[in-house]
């Protein structure tokens, strides 16, 4: 059975034009805006991930970068490499700065692109992890973007998903937070409207449960859901059957 995402305006172009837009101030607002737990968050799903020592990850709507390096920085064990894509070239220039300022031998292990989520440039069975953090409700056509993230992981292959879902937070100060808080400090900060944008895209996207069936439904198995910081955000796990 088809899950489908309720309507929002999600255009590619008008998306990628607001990150650029806060690229500068992005990784300032993530923190300020939630409390530092957005570091705490990344930090959990690298730990936790099933990493294989030697694999090829992929950190698909990578942004400035920090999920990607994350994996480099964070699993003294792991001696793959990472290839991180973006839409946004400011967010891709930001994590190429990134990386160049952390030197030898982390611009030899990571490779940041400019790429389409729901087309992407990698053969089938590529990569032995694909991450993505908060991006999944940005996709125009999201079962699209669930199938290539299938498509381009090895049968046995880890997804790891952090999102934020609409069934996520119910108490109420919280939710006024989100709701009012997030969206007037942050556009204030950005001087832009992206952090009404954020507010919407969440509230008007996918349930957990949704998006589980979703994965389920498109070819994933061992799907695994973890609550964090009172629901305002979800770990999704899941691996290719």
């Amino acid at each position: 059975m088809s899950v489908t995402v309720p309507n929002s305006d999600r255009d590619p172009k008008k998306i990628a034009a607001m990150f650029s837009s806060i690229a500068e101030r992005y990784d300032f607002l993530n923190e300020l805006l939630s409390f530092s737990q957005a570091g705490v968050w990344k930090s959990r799903l690298i730990r936790e991930a099933d990493v294989p020592e030697r694999g090829l990850l992929l950190d698909l709507c990578t942004g400035s970068g920090d999920l990607a390096l994350g994996f480099l920085t964070e699993l003294p064990g792991f001696k793959g490499d990472v290839i991180g894509i973006d839409f946004s070239v400011p967010m891709v220039d930001r994590a190429r700065a990134k990386v160049a300022e952390l030197g030898y031998p982390y611009p030899r292990r990571v490779e940041f692109l400019m790429g389409d989520a729901l087309d992407l440039q990698f053969d089938d069975e590529k990569f032995d992890l694909v991450a993505i953090g908060f991006g999944v409700r940005n996709f125009s056509d999201t079962e699209s973007g669930v199938r290539e993230m299938h498509r381009v992981l090895k049968t046995g292959g880890q997804l790891n998903v952090l999102e934020f879902f609409r069934d996520g937070v119910t108490f109420p100060p919280f939710k006024w937070y989100l709701d009012t808080v997030i969206p007037w400090l942050g556009n204030s900060i950005s001087n832009s409207t992206a952090y009404t944008y954020l507010r919407d895209s969440s509230n008007e996207f996918l349930s957990c449960p949704e998006f589980e069936r979703m994965l389920e439904n498109s070819g994933f198995r061992e799907i695994k859901s973890e609550r964090m910081t009172f629901g305002i955000a979800h770990l999704v796990r899941a691996r290719k059957g």
